[in-house]
């Protein structure tokens, strides 16, 4: 399962990718149908226009890292959580990669997450029946992958 986990989030990565890029040359192509279009005088509109490129070309920088981050990962069995664990507890299901959010894999919702979040620095380190405790609560974790 591992794997094909690994591979499908790997597709989400750069379906998201693919679709910054799109949004930025959709916003170009509109930016420059305005300029020829309608001259200075809608000169915040294409400032407007610009500030959203830059916003979305920096999600899109963020997303690339992230695929940089992803790519070096090894696919191999983990006792102890760690960079590249899978890990099954009775708070949600982890995968232990790159800041990329949430996403649902054969009807499993699972968190992808940087070590560098607080969840995962308490993660880091604990195996199998370890237990955790996160805002107060007491969780256990149910399985390392």
């Amino acid at each position: 399962m591992k794997a094909e986990l690994y591979q499908f989030i790997a597709q989400q990565i750069e379906d998201k990718i693919t679709y910054l890029n799109g949004l930025i040359d959709d916003l170009r192509a509109s930016n420059n149908d305005t300029k020829s279009s309608m001259g200075d005088k809608y000169e915040t509109s294409r400032e407007m226009m610009q500030q959203e490129i830059t916003r979305i070309q920096n999600q899109l920088n963020e997303v690339l890292i992230q695929q940089d981050i992803f790519s070096k990962i090894k696919i191999v069995e983990n006792k102890t959580i760690g960079l590249g664990s899978y890990v099954e507890t009775t708070m949600g299901n982890f995968c232990m990669a790159c800041s990329f959010g949430e996403i649902i894999f054969e009807n499993k919702k699972i968190f992808i997450l940087s070590t560098q979040t607080p969840l995962a620095k308490i993660l880091v380190g604990k195996s199998e029946k370890d237990s955790f405790e996160m805002n107060g609560k007491s969780f256990q974790i149910t399985k390392v992958d």
